[in-house]
């Protein structure tokens, strides 16, 4: 079965008409987004560290929950007023938004908290980011992110999160992604990001006959717990209204390349083998350790993240866990309807949640 042959994954609320590339970008970017690992190395105004003054506003927040047990989806920015601490993350958004792509914000002390209560943190400060949207089709709003222990990788139905291996550079399905560290296991768990336009760029002056079998999109296949398995065909790159956006989801692409039945074109082959190089070329991509209390927000649109793989305790309370909420930018951005759909989450269509943890 050839890429054009695919059926293409339709939204279960509604049939969307087929992806038309869109013209390519041919000059190189030179925005605050288009960042090379020098460029972040050489500053530190892309991380805050919390003043005692900031989380002092955010206990005054936590406490003035009046139900600390309602859905967390009833819990709005009113609800979680920071009078101290808004303008700066007000700061953050723009910078995540139309800037850089990314921030790192340090120093919420974990440890004077419950993880409860940290939940209702992490939901609070989100709240004055954006919209929070369901990451599976369980409705998880707010997603835990931690090795289930018997997750096989590189079944279609596992998402990389559920797992301790490495996850390729990559987008969530959402305009923001934000991680907040609760525990960082026992070694390992690096982040990884690179500048998405800076791919795009080094692509366009290397290689650019690689190009355009990247617009014209690559193979995806369902990964959701629920449903038909289903493969389909999504651009990597994409032009709309001059502004250049990013998808990219490896893992995903890899399954369905292998998935039974399946020929993949040679020129989609070495185009991804391009960008495989490209997305993991040590002068572009930027390394990190979240620590305890660390929230790292990335564009997806303009930056891919990923990690190293990671060993855990064998003790659970300190076993790693993230905690991620998947947003929707307050004010939309430039994008195809195919971008648009891929990042406006999850639909939730099953109830039972086998996390274990708070994510409504």
């Amino acid at each position: 079965m050839h890429l054009g042959a695919w059926r293409r994954r339709e939204p279960r609320s509604q049939r969307r008409k087929a992806h038309r590339m869109s013209e390519i970008y041919t000059q190189p970017i030179t925005a605050p987004c288009a960042w090379t690992r020098a460029d972040i190395a050489r500053s530190d105004d892309w991380q805050h560290e919390l003043s005692g003054t900031e989380i002092d506003d955010l206990d005054r927040a936590l406490k003035g929950i009046r139900n600390p047990r309602c859905r967390l989806i009833d819990i709005t920015r009113d609800d979680f007023a920071l009078p101290v601490l808004a303008s700066r993350l007000a700061e953050v958004e723009c910078d995540v938004r139309v800037g850089r792509g990314f921030f790192l914000l340090r120093g919420i002390p974990v440890e004077r908290y419950t993880d409860d209560e940290v939940f209702l943190l992490k939901w609070g400060i989100g709240t004055h980011l954006g919209c929070a949207i369901s990451q599976n089709v369980y409705g998880d709003m707010l997603g835990h992110v931690f090795d289930h222990g018997n997750e096989d990788p590189t079944a279609v139905r596992t998402r990389g999160y559920q797992t301790s291996a490495g996850l390729d550079l990559h987008v969530d399905r959402a305009d923001m992604t934000s991680l907040l560290c609760l525990r960082r296991g026992r070694s390992g768990g690096i982040s990884r990001i690179v500048s998405s336009i800076s791919v795009h760029n080094a692509i366009l002056a290397e290689a650019p006959n690689m190009l355009p079998p990247l617009y014209e999109g690559l193979p995806y296949i369902t990964t959701e717990a629920d449903g038909p398995v289903e493969i389909w065909n999504g651009p990597v790159f994409d032009v709309t209204d001059g502004v250049l956006s990013c998808s990219f989801r490896r893992g995903t692409i890899q399954k369905a390349i292998d998935s039974p039945g399946v020929e993949t074109p040679p020129e989609k082959l070495a185009a991804l083998a391009c960008i495989d190089r490209v997305t993991n070329d040590p002068k572009l991509v930027y390394e990190m350790e979240l620590r305890p209390g660390d929230i790292q927000f990335v564009n997806n649109y303009t930056v891919l993240h990923g990690r190293t793989a990671f060993t855990d305790d064998a003790d659970r309370s300190r076993k790693r866990h993230v905690v991620r909420l998947w947003l929707q930018f307050f004010t939309p951005r430039p994008a195809s309807a195919y971008i648009r759909d891929q990042y406006k989450g999850i639909a939730k269509t099953l109830d039972q949640n086998p996390a274990g943890y708070r994510t409504q």
